[in-house]
């Protein structure tokens, strides 16, 4: 019998206010509590920025199947939501690069993908400046 539309949503709306977080993503992990794109953008929009809710965001959006977390990601404007799609970008490209067997600039993959260049420049540049400890 299938479960009527809203069920998850509401299980993690449940768990996020009832239970520590461990526990949460314990069960989240194990498929007790199913993630869907209703309920991760519904978290993304209710929970303020503070410290703590910023982690179980996090916590959240790391677990989201690829094609759900492509789409919410868009939603979140955050340092470590943009931090993810640079090194998700990077990524890319350097699969693309190692792939072609041919010498071409980095930024000429980030042209042919329509990807902010400048943004990812900066983003690399910041998070090996943290890093280093500078």
């Amino acid at each position: 019998m299938p479960l009527p539309p809203g069920f998850h949503t509401l299980h993690i709306g449940l768990g996020v206010r009832c239970l520590p977080l461990h526990t949460l993503l314990h069960y989240i992990d194990n498929g007790v509590l199913q993630l869907t794109e209703t309920c991760a953008i519904k978290l993304l929009k209710d929970l303020d920025n503070t410290e703590k809710n910023e982690k179980l965001k996090f916590s959240i959006f790391t677990r989201l199947p690829e094609a759900i977390g492509h789409k919410v990601s868009q939603l979140w404007n955050h340092p470590v939501n943009s931090n993810f799609i640079a090194r998700n970008s990077v990524k890319l490209l350097l699969d693309k690069l190692r792939n072609r067997q041919v010498r071409v600039w980095w930024w000429q993959l980030l042209e042919e993908d329509n990807v902010n260049a400048k943004f990812v420049e900066e983003t690399a540049l910041k998070h090996t400046m943290m890093l280093l400890g500078l």
